[in-house]
């Protein structure tokens, strides 16, 4: 109560302006406080403004002393959905409550999914009296429970047992074992033998209640592909009713899938491609340092050369011969001046033979 009262109204009443935009509009006012009556699409929409503003409020003012139920149910489903790749999952009572934080939250969490549809409470009563918990980790409504999930429901609870137990008998073990160890050391052998029968016992007892947890595993892992292969060919059934309601001929699917193995076999080639392309990083750069060095005295070097007044070409021509043979070729194919000027013909002095060649490729 002093949290609330420490609450100054002013900031309050700032608070809700800026959150809602009409909130000093005398009709919209005078609508949103009306009472609810009538049928429940008359008056949702104005609970659900209420339901949210109040709580966004209490939130932003910390004024909740728990977390909404819809929020803290959604966390609840998600830390399911991490360990669980069916849409639906069942648990013991004990495992729901601790992800909850206690029996109290765990209470009111169930009550807000049952309301929901998406979670019912199971109930098994055979030599022991066993709860627990089918929720639906997708968007749709929760399925109906049948016996295989409370035959599920057993056995996970039989494996926590198990589990326990193989817990209790580890702690056991280790006790014994440094109870024999200080008896050894003290000389006392009698003792020392006792306790070394004890844990022969104690190792005989583990290895059965860890058989015993393998076997179940294996079952409820056969219970999870079973399961598994059903969705398959339920989606198979669902594929092969639209191919015939859309009257899809078996070429048309065929071509289709070889269409897409086709994108997968060249998205696996290009990855494949660039798996095999040398990596630069492991080039030291003292070794780029040196072949940049080695640039440099080439540079040097070629810019030491003099360049001579004639370029003479392989067959010894000069550059003035060159030029008279492009005007010879200029000549007899009479090009007029702008066919001259075309893209493609270059001119160069330094290299007469194959610019006549390329001139007369281009002429044919």
């Amino acid at each position: 109560m002093d949290s609330i009262s420490n609450v100054n109204s002013a900031i309050v009443r700032d608070f809700i302006a800026k959150e809602v935009a009409d909130w000093d509009d005398d009709v919209i006012a005078v609508a949103r406080f009306k009472a609810f009556s009538g049928q429940r699409c008359d008056w949702e929409p104005s609970f659900l403004f209420w339901k949210q503003l109040i709580i966004k409020i209490a939130t932003h003012f910390r004024l909740l002393l728990i977390q909404p139920s819809q929020d803290k149910a959604a966390g609840v489903v998600k830390h399911l959905s991490e360990s669980h790749w069916n849409p639906s999952c069942v648990v013991t009572m004990k495992k729901f409550q601790d992800i909850c934080g206690g029996q109290e939250e765990a209470s009111v969490i169930l009550r807000y999914l049952s309301g929901c549809r998406t979670a019912q409470y199971l109930s098994v009563n055979k030599k022991d009296f066993v709860e627990g918990v089918k929720v639906s980790l997708s968007a749709g409504a929760l399925s109906s429970v049948t016996n295989l999930d409370y035959d599920v429901l057993h056995l996970i609870w039989t494996t926590e047992k198990l589990q326990q137990q193989l817990d209790v008998t580890d702690r056991r073990y280790e006790l014994l074992r440094k109870s024999a160890l200080a008896s050894l050391q003290s000389g006392n052998k009698k003792l020392a033998l006792s306790y070394a029968r004890e844990l022969k016992l104690v190792t005989h007892s583990r290895e059965k209640c860890s058989s015993l947890l393998s076997r179940v595993e294996e079952v409820l892992g056969v219970i999870a592909d079973a399961e598994s292969t059903k969705k398959v060919a339920e989606a198979i059934q669902i594929g092969a009713r639209a191919i015939k309601e859309n009257k899809i001929s078996v070429e048309d699917v065929d071509l289709c899938l070889r269409d897409i193995q086709e994108s997968i076999d060249s998205h696996k080639e290009v990855e494949k491609i660039l798996e095999q392309t040398p990596s630069y990083v492991d080039i030291e750069d003292e070794d780029i340092e040196e072949e940049f060095k080695k640039l440099e005295l080439t540079v040097g070097k070629e810019a030491q050369v003099p360049t001579p007044e004639k370029t003479i070409n392989v067959e010894g021509r000069t550059g003035s011969e060159a030029a008279d043979l492009i005007s010879d070729a200029f000549s007899n194919l009479k090009l007029s001046d702008h066919l001259a000027e075309k893209p493609g013909i270059t001119l160069a002095v330094s290299d007469g033979d194959k610019i006549t060649k390329k001139l007369e490729m281009e002429a044919v």
